[in-house]
C-alpha cells in the first residue's frame, strides 16, 4: 500500500530527471553527465516529496544543513579519545 502511494512521487522525480537531461543534450544529440550528482539530487527529490510533500529544491537547504552535520559530527568522532581502547 505504501509503495503504491510512493510511485507518483518517484514517477514525476524521475520525468523531471529525463527532461534535464534531454534539454542538455547537443545539437549532435549527445551530452556527457556526470550521474553521481543527478542520483543524489533524484534521491533526495524522492525523499522529499514522499515525506514532506515538497521538491528537493524547496527543502535543498536542509539537506546541506544535515550534510554539514554529518561531517561535523565525523570529524568530532575521530577525535574522541576512549582511555585503554587502543
Amino acid at each position: 500500500m505504501l509503495l503504491q502511494l510512493m510511485l507518483p512521487a518517484y514517477s514525476a522525480c524521475c520525468e523531471e530527471l529525463v527532461g534535464r537531461w534531454a534539454a542538455s543534450l547537443g545539437s549532435d544529440g549527445s551530452n556527457e553527465i556526470d550521474v553521481w550528482p543527478e542520483m543524489q539530487s533524484l534521491t533526495g527529490d524522492v525523499i522529499s516529496r514522499t515525506a514532506f510533500g515538497s521538491s528537493y529544491l524547496e527543502g535543498s537547504r536542509i539537506f546541506q544543513l544535515q550534510a554539514e552535520q554529518q561531517e561535523l559530527f565525523m570529524g568530532a568522532i575521530q577525535k574522541i579519545s576512549i582511555p585503554g581502547y587502543m
